[in-house]
Formats: C-alpha cells, structure tokens, sequence
C-alpha cells in the first residue's frame, strides 16, 4: 500500500519501560476478543492477539486504547513487545452514520450507511524497535500531533470474573479531536495487529466488544471492516462514536463499561463468576487511564 506516515517526535511518546518475552503459553480467558485468533494461538504469537479496543473524550481530546496478549502470566513485571509485530489503531472520519434503525442503534451503536466505503483516512502506526515504541502517523490535520503516548504493561481493563488479577500489554494514545474529526461528528474505530507468521492483511482484528470472538464472526478478524458486509453480510465490525454524546458502549467505549452485562450474550455470561460489575482495581482518572499491572 503506498501510504504515507509521519514519524512522531519522541517527545511525546512515553516509553514502555518494562519488558520480558511474550511468547507465553498457558491461561486464556473466553470473553470480549481474548480468544479470537487460533492463528496466532497456533503460531503462539500470543503477543498480536488483540483483546479490547476503547474510545472515549478527556475534554477537547479523543482518547482510544488498544490492548492486546491475554497470556501474560499473573505477577509479571516486565513486558518485551516484539520488534516484528506492527498495531494499527484506523479511524474512518467521513462514513456516514444512520440512527434510526433501533436494534442497530442498540447493539453496534447504529448503521453505517456505506459500509463497503469504510476508508482508514487516519491511521497510527506503532512498532518497536530495540524495546522502544515508534509511531507513525497518517490523516490527521497536523502531521504529528498526537499529545501523549503510552506503551506498556497494565491491569487488563476488561470487566470480566476470570481476568480479575490479570495484566496486560497496553497502547494508549490521546490526540485532540480537532485532528480527527471530519465535517460530522462520528467516528468509526478499529485496530488490529500484524506479525510476519501470520501472511494476511491482519493478524488480529479489534473493533466492537463481543462480536469478532465467536465463531460465526470469527473471519472478520482477518479482513479490513469494509469487506464485512461485503463477504459476509455481516455489519462491519467497528467501533461507532459519535463524538457530540456522552461515551458509553454501544456509543464508542468506556473503561467502565460493562461490557459483558451491557451484551448480555450466554456465551460469556455463563463464564463470568464471581459476575463482577466493576474493574477488581480502580482506573486512573488521568493519562494513560489503564490501571499499573498487578
């Protein structure tokens, strides 16, 4: 793809400081997309599996995180990202976006009214190269404006009985939405992970909680979102934000969302004991908002 991305000034990246190998076999969780890449989980490049992705505001500012490597064993410290796996977050600024169909209002946030158009117009980019994070940026209005970074180790945010205690790898970027936003408020949101075993245009696909992880979904983690409804009649698995309401899931995707409640699929709720409400440590209220790692 002839794409062009600008490199980010170190300045604002806050390095991911702590580092061991990823390669770890052992507990998985079945939930949100912790278990979604048999590819991966085949190759054991547990580091590229891609388990949640959010979208939120602070303020005047778009704040999205994407976490990825459920495998991480309870009580590690460090945390190596590997210098061969690429993550892209992709924002789709100009899709349209239709609300008055309730039932997709409901569960995907609303339709998006030329899914086949979807277009990653804004793209970051982050590798690492010699255990220090590089991003490249594509799309937004001013090149490089991204205001802080962060690539590391954290609690894993997502709400669910069986990652009470669990930690994983985290990028968190926080950019002002006057650099993102197109001529209408929303916003469609995914990301995915690459890695050279897995010859594919994605290794892993990250967008809604709770779709790309069951089985009937499960090739949508290997496709750009734009080819969802056109392979598989499916809507495409991404992230709606309207940026003018307040987030919450379905309407982009808060850290204290819910989302197994808030989905209500038997699939995961049957697994969710003791059914917790609320992250087991509380959130940050400020940058990068994640939890430390337990």
């Amino acid at each position: 793809m002839n794409k062009k991305y600008f490199k980010l000034a170190a300045a604002v990246i806050i390095p991911a400081v702590i580092f061991v190998p990823a390669a770890w076999i052992g507990y998985t969780a079945f939930g949100s997309d912790h278990a979604d890449s048999p590819l991966l989980i085949s190759v054991q490049r547990h580091d590229a599996r891609v388990t949640d992705l959010f979208a939120f505001r602070d303020g005047d500012d778009l704040v999205v995180a994407l976490c990825m490597d459920p495998t991480v064993p309870p009580g590690v410290e460090e945390y190596q990202f590997q210098p061969d796996a690429m993550f892209e977050i992709n924002i789709d600024s100009k899709s349209h976006v239709n609300y008055e169909d309730p039932d997709a209002n409901a569960v995907l946030g609303g339709s998006v009214t030329r899914p086949d158009k979807i277009n990653d117009n804004i793209a970051f980019r982050i590798t690492f190269e010699g255990g220090e994070p590089r991003l490249r940026v594509r799309g937004i209005k001013h090149g490089e404006r991204v205001t802080e970074m962060f690539a590391g180790l954290r609690d894993d945010p997502f709400i669910r009985g069986p990652r009470i205690g669990r930690n994983v790898a985290a990028i968190v970027l926080k950019v002002p939405l006057s650099e993102v936003l197109g001529d209408h408020p929303e916003l469609l949101i995914w990301g995915y992970s690459q890695v050279p075993e897995i010859d594919r245009p994605m290794a892993d696909h990250a967008g809604m909680a709770l779709r790309s992880m069951f089985g009937e979904n499960m090739p949508m983690n290997e496709m750009h979102p734009r080819f969802h409804m056109l392979k598989m009649g499916k809507a495409p698995d991404v992230i709606i934000y309207n940026t003018d309401e307040p987030a919450g899931f379905p309407n982009g995707r808060l850290l204290t969302d819910d989302v197994v409640d808030l989905v209500g699929d038997m699939r995961v709720l049957g697994n969710d004991y003791p059914f917790p409400a609320t992250n087991d440590v509380p959130f940050l209220a400020t940058f990068p908002y994640l939890a430390p790692p337990q």
